[in-house]
């Protein structure tokens, strides 16, 4: 059996984990261009689960309220709420919104919340290609405003760091004409 020089070896090896690397990343990027599975196929045909998912296609991909757990720089966890709704009541110091499944949530409103409203007119666009969109204070969220609204957790209480009023129009939405997202 013939012996492989240390050189290369080392060359053999080296082109291997490129080749191998190479592999993983086109895998990676061919999986993260594909549409997503509809939610019933989740499901094998025959459990409870999967003629409730397969009912209902609406809003597929898009999220309508959810609580996660982010790890900071720091290494303490911070809690994330997100929610998308209605403004069912509005003041100065807090928000209540309600989701179309029901799901209602009230958020404190401090100095530190961020507050946008989408324009009825697009205005200009950022250096990103991103609409720019104007501020506003706590006293311009109405009862019945679409909003997407999301905070941070302590104990039974929720403050909203960033709320964006107003309807996002078609293509921003995520749903149908919005690659990988949405009924087709």
């Amino acid at each position: 059996m013939a012996t492989l020089s240390p050189g290369l070896r080392k060359a053999l090896l080296a082109g291997g984990i490129a080749v191998t690397l190479t592999g993983g990343g086109a895998a990676a990027v061919w999986a993260g261009t594909q549409a997503s599975p509809p939610p019933s196929s989740a499901f094998p045909s025959n459990s409870p689960s999967a003629s409730a998912n397969a009912e209902s296609t609406e809003g597929r991909g898009q999220a309508i309220h959810g609580e996660h757990v982010v790890k900071q720089r720091d290494g303490t966890y911070r809690t994330v709420v997100t929610q998308t709704g209605t403004i069912e009541a509005a003041s100065d110091s807090e928000v209540t919104v309600k989701s179309d499944d029901g799901f209602t949530q009230r958020y404190a409103i401090t100095a530190d919340t961020r507050i946008s409203m989408v324009p009825a007119v697009p205005g200009p666009r950022n250096g990103r290609g991103k609409p720019s969109l104007p501020t506003a204070a706590a006293a311009d969220l109405k009862a019945g405003d679409t909003v997407r609204i999301s905070g941070t957790r302590e104990g039974d209480t929720v403050t909203a760091t960033r709320v964006l009023a107003g309807q996002l129009p078609a293509g921003l939405k995520g749903g149908p004409g919005h690659k990988g997202h949405g009924p087709k």
